[in-house]
Parts: structure tokens; C-alpha cells; sequence
């Protein structure tokens, strides 16, 4: 079983995969399940709810898919490592700031997770790079049904699975995807284009998901609501608004490229210079900065390999530089995350 420094140094294996695509980073399946007979965790008192992770996590020994991998009761770790499990998106940010008789199971790769004791028993997710709606789901699914061979969940013949918030109630599925948008951020299109996704009930929230900012402009895209539709159904509308998004978004960045080339060629290499030369990069730099190269590379306008782009992305965050970096002042991770960032583009270089 892996521990946590095993964790740390282990790529990100969901944005490791990145085949190319600098629009959407990735796809997620997050699958709400109970466990029959057992009150909600919200209605739970702690001493249940410790009870029940530790069945749990006693019954769910030997799954194959998360064999090998980490098991964590969150109160044992610190809040740096729980939100660096947060910057990761194995765990939500509920978890990060309430960690009592809550835990997580992550796979080896770190592309499947379960967490505790969140707002229901358990939150089953599945992550896979780029738009990948199908393959997400496929994974998500056999990890339920390992879990469904070894826990009673509850459920019924007229509403589907029962979950602690009703908008999840019946497939208990939410689907969703990070993208990037600078295109219509940049254009000042983004409202209206959010506009038109909500009417089409689905949901749009910030880099880490519910109750976060938009950060870098960076989305996450979901579906609303689940009772009375069917997986595929879930699936197929978010895959068909999806590809419209990126249709959208790909019509903003050209009419940017028409109206004004030059000026944003400059601030993508402005912005490129920044990251390969700074001394001191905050997270924040981090993210904004590479938002425009990110643009740049989908704009032809430079080349570096996506993947890079994803490790500097997820190692600049806060928890990561800390963690991975060589100190716990505030200088010394600018310091770090700079020298990490100018490693990175001078190895494309080379």
C-alpha cells in the first residue's frame, strides 16, 4: 500500500496522459452512493460516521482497480496535505476543510479515487485526460459494482439511488469537464455563453469545483441534475455542449487572432518570457502566466508539449510547492515554483 510520500511523488496520472489537447484537460465521473439502513453523513454523529469509514475501508480491501494505492483517514493529515490531495482533485474542498471520520481510497495512478463520508458515503469518481466523458464513465462504473459486490447501497425501484441531496438522487452520476476558455474570457463572451450552458441545465463552477473561483480561466462544466435520466443520456447532452463550448470558444480566439495579433502574440511571449526567466513566481503567476502559453500552443503561436504545461499547472499550486518545495516560507516556494517552471520549459528547449 502506497503512504503518503508515495502520493507526493507520484505523477498526477489523469493529466499525464494528455494526448494534445490544451482545451480540455480532462473528463470526471462522480458516482453518489449510501449505504442501505445508515442514516446520511449530515444527520450521522461522528462517532458513526468513524464506525462507517472503518467498515468501509475493512470491506473494501482487495479491490483490484484500487489495489496497491493509498487508503487515508483525513483527520491524520495536516490541511497542506489534505489540499494538496485537493490540487490533485481526488479529494473536494469539503473534504480538505472538514476532515473528521473522513477518509479516501486512491488507485496506484491516482485516476480513481472513493472518498468518505462527504455528503454522502461514499463519492466514487474517475478521471481521465481530455474529453473522455465515455471512458470516465466506464471506469467509474466498474469501480461501483467492485463496491456494490461488497456494500448494500440504498436504493429504490421509483427514484434510483437515494442520496443525501435530491437534485442527485436516480443515476447518482454527476459528469463534468475542466476547460480552458481564454478565448471567450478575453472576448467578453463568457457570460452569454454561460448563460445559454445553464438553460441547458448544466452547472459551471470554478477550478476546484463547488464554491471555488475561476481561476486562470479555467472551468468546470457539469450536469445539474440527475433524476430521470439515464447515464447515457447525462453523458450524451454534456458530450454534445461540450463539443459546442469548444466550437465557440475556437470561433473567440479567431476573432482575437483578426482583430488584434499582434497584441496578443506579444502577451503570450510576454508571458513565456515571465516563466522562463522569473526568480520569484507566485502561485497565482503560475496560473495566470500559463493560461497564455496555454493559449498560445492551442493558437499555433508556440510549442510546448502540453503534458509540461499540466506539470507546471499542478505543481505550481499552493500545497504542491510547499510539499514538493524546498520550504515552508512564502519566498522560499516563489523561489522554488520559479526554479521549477524555468527547468521545465529549458528541458523543451534543449
Amino acid at each position: 500500500m502506497m503512504g503518503w510520500p508515495d502520493i507526493a511523488a507520484a505523477p498526477c496520472g489523469w493529466l499525464a496522459e494528455q494526448a494534445g489537447n490544451a482545451t480540455v484537460l480532462s473528463s470526471r465521473i462522480r458516482l453518489a452512493r449510501n449505504l442501505a439502513g445508515r442514516p446520511f453523513p449530515h444527520h450521522a454523529r461522528r462517532p458513526q460516521r468513524a464506525e462507517l469509514r472503518r467498515e468501509i475501508f475493512e470491506r473494501t480491501h482487495g479491490i483490484e482497480r484500487v489495489e496497491g494505492g493509498a487508503r487515508f483517514a483525513l483527520e491524520d493529515l495536516d490541511r497542506v496535505r489534505r489540499q494538496f490531495l485537493g490540487e490533485r482533485q481526488l479529494v473536494s474542498q469539503d473534504l480538505v476543510e472538514s476532515p473528521e471520520a473522513r477518509g479516501v481510497v486512491i488507485a496506484p495512478d491516482q485516476s480513481m479515487s472513493f472518498m468518505v463520508n462527504e455528503e454522502d458515503h461514499l463519492r466514487i469518481q474517475a478521471l481521465r485526460s481530455g474529453l473522455d466523458l465515455d471512458g470516465a464513465y466506464r471506469a467509474a462504473d466498474a469501480l461501483e459494482r467492485d463496491l456494490d459486490a461488497r456494500l448494500e447501497f440504498a436504493y429504490s425501484q421509483r427514484f434510483g439511488f437515494l442520496t443525501a441531496c435530491p437534485t442527485n438522487a436516480g443515476t447518482g452520476m454527476r459528469a463534468s469537464i475542466l476547460v480552458h476558455l481564454p478565448g471567450l474570457v478575453l472576448n467578453k463572451e463568457v457570460g452569454r455563453v454561460f448563460s445559454t450552458l445553464q438553460a441547458q441545465a448544466l452547472t459551471i463552477r470554478g477550478f476546484y469545483g463547488e464554491g471555488s473561483a475561476a481561476l486562470g480561466n479555467f472551468f468546470q462544466i457539469s450536469n445539474a441534475t440527475t433524476l430521470g435520466l439515464r447515464e447515457a443520456e447525462i453523458l450524451d447532452k454534456l458530450d454534445r455542449s461540450a463539443r459546442e463550448l469548444l466550437a465557440w470558444e475556437e470561433q473567440a480566439r479567431e476573432a482575437l487572432l483578426s482583430r488584434a495579433r499582434s497584441l496578443l502574440e506579444d502577451r503570450i511571449w510576454r508571458s513565456y518570457g515571465v516563466l522562463r526567466h522569473a526568480r520569484l513566481l507566485s502561485a497565482q503567476d503560475v496560473l495566470n502566466h500559463t493560461s497564455l502559453l496555454r493559449l498560445g500552443v492551442g493558437l499555433g503561436v508556440l510549442q510546448v508539449p502540453v503534458q509540461v504545461l499540466n506539470e507546471i499547472l499542478i505543481h505550481g499550486q499552493p500545497a504542491h510547492a510547499q510539499i514538493l518545495g524546498s520550504g515552508d516560507h512564502p519566498g522560499e516556494r516563489d523561489a522554488w515554483r520559479a526554479d521549477m517552471v524555468r527547468k521545465k520549459l529549458r528541458e523543451c528547449e534543449a
